[in-house]
């Protein structure tokens, strides 16, 4: 090679790859820097599987919030037509008590 700061750069890295303790210390960096890269990646995982659950648990309460709404508006309507609270409550699902509570 004909570049003396690449002939130096070579020199010094041969040096320092015959030294156990160099060589100890570069396998220990590179040891803390594959552990800080997996760490993140789990956090990242971790995170995703959060967001992932998130969304399912809000699409269900979504989903509950729903169907007490149409719960709600055909309870009203059965009141218009002059249902009587047992017959409600039995298409509904809701308690007498609540029926009456509606009005």
């Amino acid at each position: 090679m004909q570049d003396p700061v690449l002939n130096q750069a070579m020199d010094e890295w041969e040096k320092s790859s015959d030294d156990p303790k160099i060589r100890e210390e570069y396998y220990d960096r590179r040891k803390a820097i594959l552990d800080e890269m997996a760490a993140f990646r789990e956090a990242e995982l971790r995170l995703r599987e959060e967001i992932r659950q998130g969304k399912k648990e809000g699409r269900e309460e979504g989903k509950k919030e729903g169907r007490e709404e149409v719960k709600k508006k055909v309870t009203k309507k059965l009141l218009e037509k002059g249902m009587d609270f047992k017959s409600i409550s039995d298409i509904t699902g809701m308690s007498e008590e609540e029926i009456k509570n509606f009005r």
